[in-house]
């Protein structure tokens, strides 16, 4: 067996130092890309579409206090870029929905109230909300819906509804800018650390949940936009503009729609749906309109029973008889007063003297009668 030189130590020195030299290298640019991805991130979590104009623009529920999605809504109605706003609100206190001070808030800036609609909802995630609209848009018939939500929850919005929708209908996102919140410089305040992180771990779990999430297959069985668009005598009609303007953003739609077949089973099942709609809302089963109705029948009956009370107790004023006025005391005078005075110590020195004069009477009716003596017959001495 032959025998092997020894390596010398100076050449495994040299080795040594060939692999860290790699070592080091590799370290180099793992924190390189770290450093350009971790700069980068935050830009990542923000998307925006291109678009002219769109018929329907959606606000989802969540926005803080600074309604930064609602004035990003309502910039684009004023410059022309969308025709109606479909305003979305969770249930923030016993009845009452955050869609309502929304929509007041958009009538207070020049938007008309017949361009905005309100869907109630009470979902506790932005995957359940987007499935309720998702079935809301079909029942609708919507072909294009631009979702207006805040920059660093655009992207993770466009992939929930994007998954659920496939398609239909076709999904927008616009992302409002949030003030405290900088995707280019992330960690230059505490706040936006924050939702950089926040946004991050839900992307993550979203993620999870979409590869095993099913699409959307169905639409709403009832009305939940409130006012209800397909009921004039409310006062909140679908908007001529939305109908007649084309939308540059739904060539998609049409040209899917232009592929399927228009067969018999088509027709039935969009048949069917519409007189299930119909159905639905001659029946009443719009929940929101049910409470509104409930709430002015309410109103109206306590107006009318305050209203009936009031007559009844003005009528009741008007039958009962006043009483007559008694004339009052003339104040009395100096002069009536002393005089009075006077008469009152003349009838007491009149009442003191009677009854002096009555107290020898009384005590002589009540002294004991004398008894009369006998005086001792003297004896007679004889002679």
């Amino acid at each position: 067996m032959p025998i092997r030189p020894r390596t010398p130590p100076r050449a495994r020195s040299e080795v040594l130092r060939h692999w860290t030299l790699w070592v080091w290298f590799a370290v180099a640019v793992f924190l390189s890309v770290g450093g350009v991805c971790l700069w980068r991130s935050g830009r990542w979590l923000v998307h925006e579409d291109a678009f002219d104009h769109v018929k329907w623009a959606l606000v989802l529920a969540g926005e803080s206090r600074d309604c930064e999605r609602t004035d990003a809504a309502i910039r684009l109605f004023q410059e022309g870029r969308v025709d109606t706003l479909i305003l979305s609100g969770c249930r923030i206190f016993k009845n009452r929905y955050q869609s309502e001070f929304m929509a007041e808030y958009a009538v207070q800036q020049g938007v008309p109230r017949d361009r905005v609609f309100e869907f109630r909802q009470d979902t506790y995630s932005t995957q359940q909300e987007a499935r309720q609209l998702v079935r809301q848009f079909r029942l609708q018939n919507l072909d294009t819906v631009l979702v207006i939500t805040s920059s660093f929850h655009s992207a993770r919005t466009r992939r929930i509804f994007r998954k659920l929708a496939q398609g239909y209908p076709v999904v927008l996102l616009a992302a409002a800018d949030y003030h405290l919140y900088d995707p280019n410089a992330w960690w230059s305040n505490r706040e936006s650390r924050k939702l950089w992180f926040d946004e991050w771990v839900k992307t993550f779990f979203t993620t999870y949940e979409l590869w095993s999430e099913r699409p959307e297959s169905g639409k709403a069985e009832y009305q939940g936009l409130t006012p209800d668009p397909s009921a004039p005598s409310e006062g909140a009609a679908m908007p001529a503009a939305a109908l007649d303007k084309p939308s540059h953003a739904s060539t998609d739609s049409a040209a899917r729609a232009a592929e399927k077949p228009i067969g018999k089973e088509a027709l039935k099942e969009g048949a069917g749906d519409s007189l299930k709609a119909e159905r639905h809302a001659a029946e009443g089963s719009d929940s929101a309109r049910v409470r509104r109705d409930s709430a002015q029948a309410a109103a109206r009956d306590t107006l009318a029973a305050e209203g009936a009370r009031a007559g009844e107790a003005a009528r009741t004023a008007a039958e009962t008889p006043r009483p007559e006025s008694k004339a009052a005391p003339a104040p009395a005078t100096a002069a009536s007063t002393a005089a009075a005075r006077e008469a009152a110590k003349e009838a007491e020195a009149k009442k003191a003297a009677a009854h002096t004069a009555k107290k020898p009477a009384a005590a002589a009716s009540k002294a004991p009668p004398k008894r009369e003596e006998k005086k001792p017959e003297k004896s007679k001495k004889k002679g």
